[in-house]
């Protein structure tokens, strides 16, 4: 204590007016740091509002040019939408129209067939003959025609009934059993052991077997197998029809039920439709909230088309 006393009295002095000086040193020095920082914020800030400024200008300019390109895009599906229904009217009218000349010439064919005389070598009948066959063609070909145009139009309505899926079996078989004896095959049937009732549309249905089995038919060669089977499983109807045809190649067997799909695999019978039968039998099998399938090892190795069905009502309730 007698030491410090000892001490300059001056050294007193500066320590007090260091103090104030270092005070004010770091004060200024904040207030710098401050100034500083606060610049760099405003510039910072600025920047980005000139960012966000022109950002807005160029998604301005997009927004304009996408409202552009969807009123442009919804004229476009305006008259994609009125050709299609041009379209759909003129297939109407064509097939409803052709149906009632053709009609005339397939009975006046019949008449012609039965008054000449059977076994004549002067090739009348077979003329004839071809004539009946070409006009049977033509009507299947307006019909499928006016089915398009339904489907198109969303006409294509179901009628949906309890009926015997046996019954209805036998039926088709009786009438492709026919046309495969003409062409030299063999059409196989196996029965299921019980009265198999379903809930759907009968004509609709039967129309999807005679256009699988008419199918299996045409690109079966002489002397081929075709096997028809049908069974329940778990609340559905399952049934299909395979051949020994020239089969369908992998690529080829996502595009069988699209519209106008003709195969190459056999040129020979190219010609023979317009490739809408399967794309309908797919249509009606949706419309009764089923599955349609094919199911091929590949060319030379035939092919199985199937569909399945619930069984009953139940399945419509929402």
């Amino acid at each position: 204590m007698f030491v410090f006393l000892a001490q300059p009295r001056h050294l007193i002095y500066y320590a007090l007016l260091a103090v104030p000086l270092i005070l004010l040193t770091f004060w200024i020095t904040r207030r710098l740091a401050f100034r500083k920082m606060r610049r760099a914020v405003m510039k910072a800030e600025h920047n980005y509002q000139q960012q966000i400024a022109s950002l807005q200008v160029q998604l301005s300019g997009k927004v304009n040019m996408l409202e552009s390109m969807v009123e442009k895009l919804q004229l476009s599906n305006q008259e994609l939408n009125r050709l299609n229904e041009i379209r759909s009217k003129f297939m109407s009218i064509v097939a409803h129209d052709l149906r009632q000349p053709l009609t005339s010439i397939q009975g006046f064919t019949s008449v012609l067939m039965m008054d000449g005389p059977q076994g004549s070598a002067n090739g009348d009948q077979l003329a004839l003959n071809n004539i009946l066959k070409a006009t049977d063609n033509m009507n299947q070909l307006m019909a499928d025609l006016m089915d398009i145009s339904m489907i198109e139009s969303g006409k294509f309505k179901m009628d949906f009934k309890n009926f015997n899926f046996n019954q209805l079996i036998n039926d088709v078989y009786t009438l492709q059993q026919v046309n495969a004896q003409k062409k030299g095959l063999f059409l196989v049937r196996y029965e299921y052991p019980n009265d198999v009732m379903v809930y759907a549309d009968r004509f609709r249905i039967s129309q999807v077997l005679n256009n699988l089995l008419g199918n299996a038919i045409k690109f079966s060669p002489q002397g081929g197998r075709i096997e028809m089977r049908y069974f329940l499983q778990d609340g559905w109807l399952i049934c299909y029809v395979a051949d020994e045809g020239p089969g369908i190649a992998h690529a080829e067997q996502a595009k069988v039920f699209q519209k106008f799909h003709q195969s190459d695999t056999d040129r020979s019978t190219r010609k023979q439709g317009w490739g809408l039968g399967l794309s309908i039998a797919q249509e009606i099998i949706n419309a009764h909230n089923g599955e349609i399938g094919v199911q091929s090892a590949g060319l030379g190795q035939g092919a199985l088309l199937w569909f399945r069905i619930p069984v009953d009502s139940t399945a419509f309730e929402s």
